[in-house]
């Protein structure tokens, strides 16, 4: 039963957004309708899959991470573990299950914890756009995509018609007070009809955020981006280079057992497009370095005098793509082939209190893969349209030997140290993907879809080599310690889908349910080898995790909605639903989140804007008894928005986050580690307090 507490969270909850549906009726009436904009479920290319495109107009230009707005999606939202380290999940999975591409880039992170998410490399000011792939993934969206495909895009230059070189620039300040943070950034460009180049850079920082009852230490940040690119074309030919460096400071991650010192990441990118004949071509190279550091000691107080620890890092990848489309029957044929090749080490030391100390947590490990696939878009007659898709992948992973300075001294750890060493330490899968999507336009208005597929994903490399018991998860965050199994096999999912879209000019609604169920899903679970207890017990866990492979389901619902009221009012939201539970135990998955919805009421007039948005999260007590993850309670937030056009190019918006400065606990948050802050150890960490915010942003071309 609800205490009062959290009885009063969900009544706020469904008021809030029972409210904002009341008032629809109120002023539907009082001017005439208008088109709603095409935004809510578009085509990628006009026989591509449905996406949903993030609305970034009331998403605040000060917002850190850019992970942030996955939860104005249906389906979609955020683990988070600090301010800059947000996790991408939909439809209850998330980590490196949910294909994130950065400019069609899948990007090699720098650290085992999951410090450095494809989205920390995309700054909100410099992010042009924001999609969630609905449903399954197409097999042509990347090499593993079992969680689903999301695609972020950097700001750009955009080539312009004429042989005159035409500029254009968009300069942005912006602040924050839960956080005292400042964001600068700046956008330049070049461009004719032949020709384009651009230059961008930006910098945020901000100190440890409050909430109602104090401050969540660490959670400080701070983050340099730039980045300089070219782009030619010529009859029907374009080439494209680009650049990018990223630069993260000093920034906490309260939910882990370390914090950033920094991560250092280079990034380049080349891309071809061009067409020949009835053929379309495009390829892209590209490759990112990273070198990271984290350690216990500095933002925090290590968890015991003597336990200063520090981790040194470094991951590249390198990746292509090279893909070929032309018309086949009443629709495309896409074929194409791609690639994926990244290596990681990583070393912790005790640089304060023991200069003789080292682990060599993952030493030359490599992840390689490399895919063929076919999808052909088409109609099959006048009112179905269908997409079929095929993909093989062949993934390799291997690791060098291992050592820890107490293998002489300690046998629980030589022993395993040698088992590791003397191991076949190859693990190698292949892959076979198939999707098919089946949509049936009953009337201009309203439409059926239904989708099946088969998805397949390989160990990551942290449950394969994880050798001696520690926290190095890819971020699960749930306080404990594992270890890899070289020998897990791949997951494989199973999944259906349905789904209606109704679109006129009063109002859309997009509901859609799936089925997934997963053989073979990778999950910590209580490890019985007695060597590897006795070394965690050492550590401070009596009750360590081994990866492994179980069975899963995970089911549920989202939708995209909206009312357009009349010429100047308009309602928008998303819900989403998902349940995730173990087939082989009477045990649910660990970091699912509950059921959530939002509803915007916007006013819009030709030089500004006003939104009134309501936030609601129920309770969550469907936990993993494995991963001693407690329940949450629901909760219910209002924010408001505005902006205005001050004189031309020159825009202000402002908003209040929070109003009611209500304390919550998301539930996709992490649990506190660190003993020097206002929230107690093992608390999960806190939302953000009330928060004002202000952005002042220059545009024109």
């Amino acid at each position: 039963m609800l205490d009062q507490e959290q009885f009063t969270s969900g009544q706020i909850n469904w008021l809030l957004l029972a409210t904002l549906l009341w008032l629809s009726p109120c002023v539907a009436g009082a001017e005439e309708t208008r088109q709603l904009p095409e935004m809510t479920v578009q085509g990628e290319t006009p026989d591509g899959p449905a996406v949903y495109p993030i609305d970034l107009q009331q998403a605040p230009l000060t917002t850190a991470d850019s992970a942030a707005l996955l939860e104005r999606a249906p389906g979609a939202n955020v683990n988070r573990n600090g301010p800059l380290t947000g996790i991408a999940q939909y439809r209850g999975m998330y980590g490196d299950r949910v294909n994130v591409l950065v400019n069609g880039m899948h990007l090699s992170t720098g650290g085992p914890n999951g410090m450095d998410p494809p989205l920390s490399y995309v700054p909100r000011a410099q992010l042009e756009s924001l999609e969630v792939i609905r449903g399954i993934a197409p097999v042509s969206t990347g090499l593993e995509s079992i969680g689903g495909s999301m695609k972020a895009n950097v700001r750009t230059s955009h080539f312009s018609s004429g042989e005159k070189f035409i500029p254009s620039a968009d300069v942005l300040l912006g602040g924050a007070t839960v956080d005292s943070s400042y964001s600068v950034g700046a956008f330049g460009a070049l461009a004719n009809q032949n020709h384009r180049m651009h230059v961008y850079g930006s910098k945020e920082n901000g100190d440890d955020y409050k909430y109602p009852d104090g401050k969540v230490t660490p959670t400080e940040y701070d983050r340099n981006n730039g980045g300089i690119g070219y782009g030619y074309q010529n009859n029907g030919q374009e080439i494209g280079l680009d650049y990018r460096q990223n630069r993260t400071n000093n920034t906490g991650t309260p939910s882990l057992p370390m914090d950033i010192i920094y991560i250092d990441t280079d990034i380049y990118d080349t891309e071809y497009s061009g067409t020949f004949g009835g053929y379309d071509v495009h390829g892209r190279l590209f490759y990112n370095d990273v070198e990271h550091k984290m350690n216990n000691y500095s933002l925090r107080t290590p968890p015991m005098p003597m336990m200063t620890r520090s981790n040194k890092t470094s991951s590249d990848g390198l990746g292509f793509r090279t893909d070929v489309g032309y018309a086949l029957g009443a629709g495309r044929l896409l074929l194409g082939a791609d690639g994926q090749f990244d290596s990681h080490d990583a070393t912790v030391t005790d640089p304060v209190n023991n200069p003789n100390f080292y682990v060599d947590v993952f030493n030359n490990v490599e992840r390689n893969g490399l895919g063929v696939f076919a999808e052909w878009n088409g109609s099959i007659d006048t009112h179905w349209d269908m997409q079929l898709g095929g993909r093989y992948a062949r993934i390799q992973s291997t690791a060098g030997d291992v050592s820890h300075f107490m293998a002489g001294m300690n046998p629980a750890i030589n022993t395993l140290q040698t088992q590791f060493n003397d191991s076949d330490k190859d693990n190698n899968q292949n892959n076979f993907d198939l999707v098919g999507k089946l949509e049936h336009a009953y009337s201009s208005q309203l439409g059926f879809n239904i989708e099946a597929g088969i998805k397949n994903r390989a160990p990551s490399y942290q449950q394969l080599y994880l050798w001696v018991p520690l926290q190095a998860t890819n971020g699960l965050s749930d306080g404990h310690n594992y270890v890899g199994d070289i020998d897990l096999d791949k997951e494989t999912a199973y999944e259906v889908g349905l789904g209606l879209d109704w679109n006129t000019a009063r109002g859309y609604v997009t509901p859609r349910v799936f089925y997934r169920y997963v053989n073979n899903y990778i999950q910590g679970t209580p490890a019985t080898d007695p060597t590897v207890i006795m070394v965690s017990t050492a550590s401070g866990d009596p009750n360590p995790l081994q990866w492994s492979n179980v069975d899963a389901t995970l089911y549920g619902t989202d939708m995209g909605w909206g009312a357009n009221l009349n010429s100047h009012w308009s309602l928008d939201g998303v819900i989403s639903y998902v349940r995730g539970k173990r087939d082989d135990s009477s045990d649910n998955l660990y970091r699912i989140a509950p059921l959530n919805g939002s509803a915007t009421l916007s006013y819009t007039r030709a030089n500004w804007w006003l939104g009134l948005e309501g936030v609601a999260y129920a309770r969550q007590d469907k936990v993993s008894k494995t991963n001693n993850e407690t329940t949450s309670p629901g909760y219910g937030l209002a924010n408001l928005r505005g902006g205005i056009e001050i004189v031309r190019d020159l825009a202000l918006n402002v908003g209040i986050e929070n109003i009611f400065d209500k304390e919550y606990e998301n539930h996709l948050s992490g649990i506190n580690r660190v003993t020097d802050s206002d929230v107690a150890v093992g608390q999960r960490v806190p939302g953000t307090g009330r928060n004002y915010y202000a952005t002042l942003q220059y545009r024109f071309n």
